[in-house]
């Protein structure tokens, strides 16, 4: 007789919602309360989803608005209107790198006080290898009425990233490159290495490297938990500005983790800080 053999059921997405297919917006894209986002750097006018608005990427983070880089609750309150977001909207947002865009965005509504926010799975990447239609016109939307209701649970300064340095019950994740990390890669900041007791997780490792998809639930759970990152410890992400970070807190909540935090100043200022302690590679 041959063994009975049982295979155990493939984890699933804590926050599926988190996450559309291409399918589905292209059947949903012209809905009522739907917005889709194009975060792209480039090329809106060239041809995007139909019926989507433009919002570029570096809109929503002020580089000259220490501790929390954030744009205050009225500017981002204008950002949302001008793009037809109104509380009751159910934003989509896309961009052509995977999400590195277009995650910031969901981080930055879910800070905001709107969580009925996702992403397009593969963003461009995905809709022009399937082939699919392409508008170059400019959406006429009216005015959403968007309420922020911020929630700094959501967001990180320099002196919480302190506090948590070597702390058993956070993690600090880093989002950056290799080179980034040993300070060969400095990008225009005066000092490389990284925050000490951080660990690396690439954001493009949560990802499919052909169609950017995101990885599978338990992919990505097991990246997390083979860094000794758990669901009960509190995740605080950086990278450079916010993007890269953005992507591994979508990932981590998308898999379930919910005490999240984005360290907005990120290495942009930490790096240009001689007051704040530095690792580095041996």
């Amino acid at each position: 007789m041959l063994p009975v053999v049982v295979l155990a059921a493939a984890m699933t997405y804590a926050h599926p919602e988190q996450l559309v297919d291409t399918a589905w917006v292209a059947q949903h894209a012209a809905d009522a309360n739907l917005r889709i986002v194009d975060m792209r750097q480039s090329g809106f006018a060239d041809g995007h989803v139909p019926h989507a608005v433009y919002l570029s990427p570096v809109a929503i983070r002020d580089a000259k608005a220490p501790p929390t880089f954030l744009p205050t609750p009225q500017a981002f309150q204008e950002m949302m209107a001008t793009l037809g977001i109104s509380d009751a909207t159910r934003v989509v947002a896309y961009d052509e790198r995977g999400g590195i865009y277009a995650a910031r965005l969901w981080w930055i509504l879910n800070y905001f006080g709107h969580s009925n926010v996702a992403l397009m799975n593969g963003g461009w990447i995905k809709w022009t290898a399937e082939h699919r239609a392409q508008s170059k016109d400019t959406p006429t939307v009216s005015a959403g009425r968007f309420t922020p209701k911020p929630e700094p649970r959501w967001v990180a300064t320099a002196d919480d990233v302190v506090k948590a340095i070597g702390h058993a019950d956070v993690k600090i994740v880093d989002a950056r490159t290799e080179k980034e990390i040993e300070g060969a890669d400095l990008r225009n900041i005066r000092r490389g290495g990284f925050v000490p007791s951080s660990v690396p997780v690439y954001w493009e490792d949560l990802l499919d490297p052909t169609a950017k998809t995101f990885k599978p639930a338990d992919e990505i759970a097991q990246i997390y938990r083979s860094r000794g990152i758990v669901p009960s410890q509190q995740v605080i992400a950086y990278c450079q500005v916010g993007m890269r970070a953005s992507v591994d807190l979508f990932a981590l909540h998308l898999v379930g983790y919910d005490n999240l935090r984005n360290y907005y100043g990120a290495w942009e200022e930490w790096g240009n800080r001689d007051d704040l302690p530095l690792g580095k590679k041996d």
